[in-house]
């Protein structure tokens, strides 16, 4: 006796069809649960918690003093020089501070921290006393406020911020070294080659 082989109720492009309107409907069918089911006494307070929708209030302001992550704490200039040198007389790396001071500063201050800079000069930067580091008047400013004005810029002198802060200590001690002429930019600059306590007495002697 032969057997017969059944047969698919639908075959075909209209059997897919069929498939995919079934699967369509199976779907919808679901999510009108989903939505339905909220208003069962039981799961109401899932959809209607007390909870704060986005720009629903101000956002919160951070407390004063905070500091956000990977960042650093902003001083204005007159609050930078109030600060002293975070570096002791083993911290300060002269050899880096003058790396910095020639790459970013000599262009205006000149190698030797005279104002004898490339882009000053007639047509360009006017030759203001202060571009001159051995002057009395770079003197006399504090540590803190010489860090205030690399950091934030001043007149003419933009910000260079974009130095990591403990660096632009370094350019401050660097500064402080030459106007005590404990060394020459350009000339070796170990703080352990005899300089070390005149250099830790010359940085933060001005407040």
């Amino acid at each position: 006796m032969r057997r017969r082989l059944s047969r698919p109720l639908v075959s075909g492009p209209s059997g897919r069809r069929l498939a995919t309107i079934a699967v369509v409907a199976l779907v919808a069918a679901g999510a009108a649960c989903d939505d339905q089911i909220k208003y069962v006494p039981t799961f109401s307070t899932m959809t209607e918690q007390p909870s704060i929708e986005a720009y629903e209030r101000a956002a919160l302001t951070p407390p004063a003093g905070a500091v956000a992550l990977g960042s650093e704490r902003t001083y204005t200039l007159q609050e930078a020089d109030t600060l002293s040198s975070p570096l002791g007389p083993e911290g300060i790396d002269l050899a880096l501070g003058e790396e910095n001071f020639q790459t970013f500063c000599s262009v205006c201050h000149g190698t030797d921290g005279r104002g004898r800079g490339p882009v000053v000069g007639p047509n360009r930067i006017p030759d203001i006393p202060t571009l001159n580091l051995h002057s009395d008047q770079a003197s006399s400013y504090s540590d803190g406020y010489i860090w205030g004005m690399i950091t934030n810029g001043r007149g003419l002198m933009p910000s260079y911020r974009r130095i990591p802060a403990a660096v632009r200590w370094q350019l401050v001690a660097f500064v402080r070294a030459f106007q005590a002429g404990l060394v020459e930019p350009g000339a070796e600059t170990n703080p352990a080659g005899g300089t070390g306590d005149a250099l830790s007495n010359a940085v933060g002697s001005t407040k």
